[in-house]
């Protein structure tokens, strides 16, 4: 092991057992379709996965304890009734064959849910509705407050029951606990309710609960905002003093994270978000507690260095890795090996893990809730066979790495100087820099452990494939900027497309229009305000701007431009642009109303991409087994690229 993890790698000894490091796999929002709550094998599957990679405890995803109201979304992990147990006790059997300790945490929705999907009344302290999801709810009664302590200390049992080390109550995030800990929520004046010792009446009267359903042998450990990041919220004084009374309650661990729907991009931490801006947070709550209640850092660590850097320079006794655990189950394991570059890095994307409706996913990592059936197909080896891969973009580069490792020999060609594709143009956007280095560094690492060739500054054509004589090709030549051809003008060439902008082809003047309001778009008028001179109108058709990323994410991106000269118009068809005395006028629709704005000078294109499949297309109608992956085969995002070149590599 190397030296430089002295603090990651040491044990802790809790009461009644010890992990074997300071990394704890925080729960993470997870959606099973048609699971109805019960433990089925692809969740045990994907909690595998992550066990064998070696961190110290694994909680287990928010579980909800209430039939009728307690889940945010449908398929969350439930454990209202004797039902839930066995599958449970399964997950927590292969957890313990690896090693590795688990609790499991035990939770509420409150007003942050959507009832007309998830069913079920929604319940909140005060009946104030959630400005994001827009429910309509009720302040829970007194009554109702007794029963759910009730199923708060039964859930407790079957965690028990299940073979759980302990129970983490989720008293963060805005849901039913975190919202009558906090003013913002909590306006209540019964007793239930007013000053921060009231407040927390009804998280001490389920940890008393808890303890006297399953005795003094588990763990019960809460998770709280160390600031809710909301007007009229908690501040990290007000956590101090919150987690103080919940430890002399009987708290024995605190996981200190932030946020709420609101303020959502301070609990998902998007690319925009520092690196470890949490972290101040947890180290506020250890510092207010003291030595004997171990602390959490969590939010924002992308990785082992990180996590040991916190626990050398901080008072916190462990760091939550989450969502890099998504990326690379072995993370961990990894970095104990000294196989650091080996780690594929977490994007931030703020896109996949937690973002109900889809199912369980990862931009970085095509094997996300599919882990045994994409490990048992990625260990079959069929004859060795001559591929070549066009493009070394996203697409290119993960179809080259799983062929790779089913053994065939593999070729990656592009007429670029440097691999990444699109992504060497979204480093060019404010904030990603470093974080597409990591993950471009990273293949560059797959490529020399994988001995895959690679030639730069290639131009390809039919010629070049037939010389080559490829067993398999797979054409990875991504997409191009799409000129709408509904819009008049559009093609004029003084009217650029946003690649351009980024790449710095092109120059723009101090007044821009920028048609599409998609991350491209949005981002690019973020790049262009670099420049504090600049204004920048942003015209999108949809009722809203960056609908192609997570609420999270835009809450972070937006926050940007409170002080910059930018202006949104949404429901808005661009018709027409049009040059005249050397400013562009630009003929809209909005709200079914025609309108003409103009002087602007330059006019920037960002409406997506159309496939680059010329190549891919002429080589189909030549050879045999030809596979266009990516925009070339069908414009999408980054995980759309990956995605479906691992799956061609696949079932090549």
């Amino acid at each position: 092991m190397s030296e430089k993890f002295e603090k990651l790698f040491t044990p802790y000894k809790f009461r009644s057992f010890e992990v074997s490091n300071r990394v704890v796999m925080p729960p993470m929002a997870i959606y099973i379709p048609g699971s109805k709550g019960y433990v089925e094998q692809r969740l045990i599957d994907y909690y595998e996965a992550r066990a064998k990679g070696g961190p110290g405890l694994i909680i287990v995803n928010a579980t909800y304890v209430s039939p009728v109201s307690g889940a945010s979304h449908p398929n969350q992990t439930a454990l209202y009734n004797d039902s839930f147990i066995d599958g449970l006790k399964k997950l927590v059997d292969v957890i313990h064959s690896h090693g590795v300790k688990t609790i499991i945490q035990l939770y509420h929705s409150g007003r942050q849910r959507f009832g007309m999907i998830a069913g079920g009344e929604t319940l909140s302290p005060s009946g104030i509705p959630d400005p994001v999801r827009k429910d309509p709810t009720r302040a829970i009664t007194i009554p109702e407050i007794q029963n759910l302590i009730k199923e708060f200390a039964a859930a407790a049992l079957r965690a028990k029951k299940a073979g759980f080390e302990g129970i983490e109550l989720h008293c963060g995030h805005g849901y039913l606990l975190a919202g009558f800990l906090s003013p913002y929520q909590n306006t209540r004046t019964d007793e239930y309710g007013g000053d921060t010792w009231k407040r927390t009446r009804i998280v001490r009267e389920i940890i008393a609960a808890c303890r006297e359903a399953i005795g003094d042998e588990m763990l019960i450990g809460v998770r709280l905002n160390g600031s809710d990041y909301v007007n009229g919220g908690n501040t990290l004084e007000d956590a101090k003093e919150i987690a103080k009374i919940l430890a002399d309650a009987g708290a024995e661990l605190i996981h200190v994270t932030a946020g709420m729907a609101p303020s959502g991009h301070y609990t998902f931490l998007p690319a925009e978000m520092k690196a470890g801006c949490n972290v101040y947070l947890a180290e506020g709550i250890k510092e207010a507690v003291g030595p004997d209640v171990p602390v959490i850092a969590v939010g924002a660590i992308e990785d082992p260095v990180q996590a040991e850097e916190i626990l050398r320079e901080t008072n916190v006794d462990f760091t939550a890795i989450g969502r890099p655990m998504f990326a690379d189950p072995d993370i961990v394991k990894k970095a104990k090996e000294g196989r650091l570059k080996e780690i594929r890095p977490c994007l931030r994307c703020s896109k996949s893990a937690g973002v109900w409706p889809e199912d369980m996913r990862c931009t970085v990592n095509p094997a996300v809730g599919i882990e045994k059936s994409f490990e048992e197909n990625l260990k079959k080896m069929g004859p060795s066979k001559k591929v070549l891969v066009i493009g070394a973009g996203p697409g290119g580069l993960e179809a080259a790495r799983i062929a790779a490792i089913k053994g065939h020999e593999v070729t990656v060609m592009d007429k670029k100087d440097k691999i990444g594709g699109k992504m060497l143009l979204v480093k060019l956007r404010p904030g990603k820099d470093r974080l597409i280095d990591r993950w471009i560094a990273y293949y560059e690492n797959e490529i020399d452990r994988l001995k895959i060739k690679v030639e730069l500054n290639k131009e390809v054509d039919v010629a070049t494939v037939e010389a080559f004589q490829p067993d398999i090709t797979i054409v990875a030549t991504g997409g191009k900027p799409l000129v709408p051809k509904a819009i008049k003008g559009a093609d004029n060439k003084k009217v650029v497309a946003a690649d351009d902008v980024l790449l710095g082809n092109v120059s723009v003047g101090k007044n821009i229009a920028i048609i599409g309001g998609s991350s491209l778009g949005v981002e690019t008028a973020d790049f262009i305000l670099q420049d504090d001179t600049k204004k920048v109108t942003v015209f999108e058709m949809q009722r809203d701007v960056l609908l192609d990323i997570s609420h999270d994410a835009e809450l972070a991106l937006l926050e940007d431009f409170l002080k910059k000269d930018i202006k949104f118009l949404t429901s808005t068809d661009v018709l027409k642009v049009e040059e005249k005395n050397g400013k562009f006028d630009l003929q809209i629709r909005r709200f079914s109303k025609p309108d003409v704005i103009t002087g602007f000078d330059t006019v920037v294109l960002a409406c997506g991409v159309t496939p680059e499949n010329k190549l891919g297309l002429a080589l189909q109608e030549k050879m045999d087994n030809v596979f266009l992956v990516g925009d070339s085969a069908t414009p999408g995002d980054f995980r759309a690229a990956v995605h479906t070149a691992a799956q061609t590599c696949m079932n090549m």
